[in-house]
């Protein structure tokens, strides 16, 4: 079977937050390879404002499972770390999001990919970067606002692990296992009172790291996008027939217009591409440099 590249956000702000990251990890490899893993970042709750701060994190894994396939074992592992159905944007144990699975799109009653609020959501944007800097660009058009929201968690040696890590000792032992795999260090070390667990990675697992980073790169090659921006000040349009997010178009076109003194100038697309987002409702006020739509090439 083929191997595909999908990209996985993680987060949690309720129980030991921590600690859940580091289960979901461990429990993903029994989906694949983790390629990567992001910093963790500590971000304000989105949705319902009166609950705990989220840890959030983005890994990329390599596995031959198909999407839908990737769905089920995601929800199943929610369910085995100890998720239940609960209010909506409420607290959760862990969460698990498909945000991409290589340059598919999905829209079904199921599953939509790239994730329906991919382009809007800081706390996916900023570790997405930090893993593909295809999205750099749609981090940039977010308000500094929001961005300012999302704050980097500074762990010693850039590990999973913390101080109060208190899984069974198998649990950390594979823990371990998946941060050397996926990271560039070559030997970690924890200690607890009585308790010392150290895990060394041999010549293969870097052999292995470095491979992936080669095809991430090279899927880099493939994708970017691009962000088309606002050059004044005016009242935006939406052209006729209106654009909508996963359209694709096979050469230039008119995305809409911003009309300014009486003056009617063009927005295209630059290009051909597909539009993952429109950041601007038609008709509505724009400032210059605002984002105005998010395009896919290549």
């Amino acid at each position: 079977m083929s191997e595909h590249l999908a990209y996985v956000g993680i987060g949690t702000n309720a129980g030991d937050r921590t600690g859940n990251l580091s289960r979901a990890l461990g429990e993903l490899r029994n989906a694949g390879t983790l390629a990567a893993i992001s910093s963790t970042y500590r971000t304000a709750p989105w949705g319902h404002l009166d609950q705990p701060e989220f840890l959030n994190l983005v890994a990329s894994l390599r596995t031959e499972l198909s999407p839908h396939e990737l769905l089920d074992a995601f929800l199943a592992i929610e369910r085995r770390l100890g998720r239940t159905a609960g209010e909506r944007w409420g607290p959760r144990i862990v969460d698990l999001d498909l945000l991409l699975y290589d340059d598919l799109t999905i829209a079904d009653e199921r599953l939509r990919v790239p994730h329906e609020h991919l382009a809007e959501r800081a706390f996916v944007l900023v570790p997405l970067a930090e893993l593909d800097e295809r999205f750099a660009a749609m981090r940039d058009a977010l308000p500094e606002s929001e961005l300012a929201g999302v704050l980097r968690v500074e762990r010693e040696g850039g590990t999973m692990m913390a101080p109060e890590f208190s899984l069974a000792i198998s649990e950390r032992v594979r823990a371990l296992a998946d941060f050397l795999s996926s990271g560039d260090a070559v030997r970690v070390r924890i200690v607890r009172e009585n308790d010392e667990i150290e895990v060394a990675r041999r010549q293969p697992y870097a052999a292995r790291a470095r491979r992936a980073n080669d095809r991430t790169a090279a899927d880099a090659t493939r994708l970017r996008f691009d962000t088309i921006k606002a050059d004044l000040v005016g009242i935006f349009h939406l052209s006729r027939p209106a654009p909508s997010e996963g359209e694709t178009f096979d050469a230039d076109r008119e995305l809409g217009y911003i009309e300014a003194l009486g003056i009617r100038t063009p927005v295209h697309s630059m290009g051909a591409g597909r539009l993952v987002r429109i950041g601007a409702a038609d008709e509505s006020p724009v400032e210059y440099g605002q984002a105005l739509f998010s395009i896919a090439r290549g």
